[in-house]
């Protein structure tokens, strides 16, 4: 444009006279310097658009800045610029406005300002990391743009060991190598063992447990007590120790047993030698007269004794006396 003018303006300057030429040359320079101007404006003139995935703002701007035009667009709301596209005469801005995402993990819960985007991306630049046995409100692949709350249960699981104690019980056996009046007992003891197991934590805290093996340190004996079957073979009543004459009313079998008796007691018995005094009762000693505790066996109880393995018959007897060492289930006898 600027050299057809400047040809024109040479053309019109050889054919007219001398002033006319200069008034001529003057004009021209005046159409020169508007056309400058003219063309200074066009190139200067710049178009923004900026967009916020919603609505899309367009501003024409001289000299203008795209960054200072989208501030003034914006406004003032907090946003981040994600996308800038420029051209020679229109700068084309993506920008994406900042909201409260609210973040719950077990009792801890914080607020982080962020911007729209999947909420697995979101999690990683804030350094949340997910395991895949975590619990969350919201999947990852989720697209938030505005104020969001999302929950997250913090679930691991842990390999423990520990060690326990085993229990023991008690059994009973019958075994026909004592007699029947005889009662063993054999005294268990509790085992142990290394349990290892898988601990499942909830936000920090034990929800339950599954056990993965167990390992026998010590195995656990249980109590075991025998009772006798042998029957004894008992004297007979004719070969008693026992001097005093047995009442009528008191029955005896075949082997000198009572057949009638309020309870069976099993005693310590030993002996005693007569020294001159009379019983405890008054009475004087003699093999049928026994000493006994008056706190267990009271004066003037009647009873028949028979040694645990019927070997010995010391036959009918009288609770008549007492000393300084019988105390409890024991006995002296004359």
């Amino acid at each position: 444009m600027l050299q057809k003018i400047k040809s024109s303006a040479n053309k019109a300057i050889k054919r007219a006279p001398r002033f006319i030429a200069l008034r001529m040359v003057k004009m021209i320079a005046l159409v020169l310097v508007l056309a400058t101007a003219m063309t200074a404006l066009i190139y200067a003139t710049h178009t923004v658009r900026v967009s916020d995935g919603n609505n899309t703002y367009v501003v024409t701007t001289v000299f203008g800045n795209a960054q200072n035009m989208t501030k003034k667009i914006a406004g003032s709301a907090d946003y981040k610029i994600t996308g800038v596209t420029r051209g020679l005469y229109s700068t084309d801005v993506t920008i994406s406005y900042y909201f409260p995402l609210t973040l719950t993990v077990g009792n801890n819960t914080k607020t982080y300002s962020v911007t729209e985007g999947r909420l697995g991306d979101i999690l990683s630049s804030l350094g949340v990391k997910l395991d895949e046995y975590d619990i969350i409100s919201h999947t990852l692949d989720t697209t938030i743009s505005g104020e969001t709350y999302v929950d997250i249960v913090d679930v691991e699981y842990k390999t423990e060991t520990y060690s326990e104690e085993i229990p023991y019980g008690s059994t009973v056996e019958y075994s026909d190598k004592y007699y029947a009046t005889t009662q063993k007992v054999e005294n268990g003891h509790t085992g142990s063992k290394i349990v290892t197991c898988s601990v499942m934590y909830v936000n920090g805290v034990a929800a339950g447990k599954t056990v993965i093996n167990e390992e026998i340190v010590a195995e656990a004996v249980d109590t075991k007590t025998v009772i006798g079957t042998k029957a004894p073979k008992y004297a007979s009543s004719g070969s008693t120790i026992s001097t005093l004459d047995v009442p009528s009313d008191l029955q005896l079998d075949s082997n000198g047993i009572p057949l009638n008796y309020k309870s069976v007691k099993t005693l310590k018995a030993t002996a005693y030698t007569h020294t001159g005094n009379r019983c405890s009762t008054g009475v004087w000693p003699e093999p049928g007269y026994v000493a006994v505790d008056p706190k267990e066996i009271p004066y003037g109880t009647r009873m028949y004794i028979v040694s645990s393995d019927g070997r010995y018959n010391y036959g009918y007897a009288i609770a008549a006396d007492t000393g300084g060492f019988i105390h409890g289930n024991r006995t002296d006898m004359d």
